[in-house]
């Protein structure tokens, strides 16, 4: 089992909000650390949507009280395997923790049809990476930087700090990867204010719909924006002898 998935079970405090409480263009923050705290308060700034922040530290939350957000305190993960059937699909999911968001959900959301290990990214993939770093969970942190990027990046075509143009994206980069035995889904992140982004609701289910329903047993799923992103190698398997279509995507 994961630590994803402990944390979850761990959690005895889980008070999901209902998804009727969630409108069509909500905002779901997942992470109350820095990087929450910042993306709410450039969000409360910047949209008129309303903003639902998650986190299982009601110490984190407490730091938001002077902004206008919802805060729901429990694990994000186990909030986004409760929620995301029922929301939206242009609804926006904004990772703010230090672990791959989208991994953590696809295993947990899963865990009674499908097996999902974790195992290492391949050393050619790697290879293909502008620049890397193992990330602390076993996934893969690539990048067009080897430096620290401004807070407020544009996200533009050119580095602002270098000059250097970042053709392909990312994100475009991650999904030609070529690495025998394994497919590859990035889930692309867009940019919401200078150095913020997110994806929507329908980019996670649609990973989801593509691993599951493939016979495919290898595979890398990656997040990225322009210049930055992540990936996780994993394989998977049905837990039946036939394939299993979730009914919650149907």
């Amino acid at each position: 089992m994961g630590d994803e998935q402990r944390e979850m079970r761990d959690d005895q405090n889980f008070t999901p909000a209902h998804p009727g409480e969630i409108p069509e263009n909500g905002i779901l923050i997942v992470g109350a650390g820095h990087f929450g705290l910042r993306a709410a308060e450039i969000m409360t700034r910047q949209s008129s949507a309303p903003i639902f922040v998650v986190d299982r530290d009601q110490g984190a939350l407490s730091r938001l009280k002077s902004l206008p957000v919802e805060k729901v305190p429990c694990d994000g993960i186990r909030f986004l395997v409760e929620e995301v059937p029922e929301l939206n699909p242009e609804c926006i999911i904004v990772p703010a923790v230090p672990v791959h968001l989208a991994y953590g959900w696809l295993v947990s959301f899963h865990e009674g049809t499908h097996d999902i290990r974790r195992i290492s990214v391949p050393e050619a993939v790697k290879d293909q990476c502008p620049f890397w770093w193992d990330g602390s969970e076993g996934s893969l942190l690539a990048s067009y930087a080897d430096f620290m990027c401004p807070d407020d990046c544009p996200e533009p075509l050119y580095c602002t700090v270098t000059g250097e143009k970042r053709d392909p994206a990312l994100y475009a980069l991650l999904r030609g990867l070529s690495s025998p035995d394994f497919k590859v889904h990035v889930i692309r992140s867009r940019q919401l204010a200078p150095g913020l982004g997110g994806y929507r609701v329908k980019d996670l289910t649609r990973a989801a719909q593509t691993i599951t329903r493939s016979l495919h047993k290898k595979w890398l799923l990656g997040t990225a924006c322009r210049c930055h992103g992540v990936l996780t190698a994993f394989e998977i398997g049905a837990k039946s002898k036939n394939q299993v279509h979730d009914a919650r995507f149907l």
